[in-house]
């Protein structure tokens, strides 16, 4: 799903005094970054993100990239994700688990099986190097239009 046709419908935190804005995260540049706040005060996971993909799609699989500054801080490693049609409805349990590993290269969690929906939720659980952050130089979607 090209990340032009994404849009950013919720966040749990970013941090605005170094501009690392949750909009970074889909924004198709990796040389951007999202990072939750850390300057006035720390956040603690679990953090999460909700995108709206800006049609229904069966999706198969979420990627993600690390910052790709050299630093760490904030790196993914336990997230949930969830698929619904409705931005503030998702189900209590979700629909793909995964773990990420302190890697700079692009990384997937791919379903079992595709499911339909237009938003997606990614909660993030914990950080590659146990600290209380959030971040990514982009988060991308694979899936198939529904429509």
């Amino acid at each position: 799903i090209p990340a032009k046709k994404m849009n950013l419908i919720s966040f749990s935190s970013e941090n605005i005094s170094n501009r690392r804005l949750a909009k970074y995260a889909i924004d198709g540049d990796s040389r951007t970054i999202w990072h939750t706040r850390w300057s006035d005060r720390t956040v603690k996971h679990p953090h999460q993100i909700v995108i709206d993909l800006g049609a229904k799609y069966q999706v198969s699989s979420v990627r993600y990239l690390v910052r790709q500054d050299g630093g760490w801080n904030g790196a993914f490693a336990d997230v949930q994700v969830y698929i619904s049609d409705d931005p503030e409805q998702f189900n209590s349990e979700p629909d793909v688990t995964g773990k990420f590993k302190k890697d700079k290269k692009s990384q997937s969690i791919d379903f079992d099986e595709s499911k339909e929906g237009r938003y997606l939720k990614i909660k993030i659980l914990s950080e590659v190097n146990g600290g209380t952050w959030a971040s990514a130089a982009e988060i991308g979607v694979i899936g198939v239009s529904s429509q």
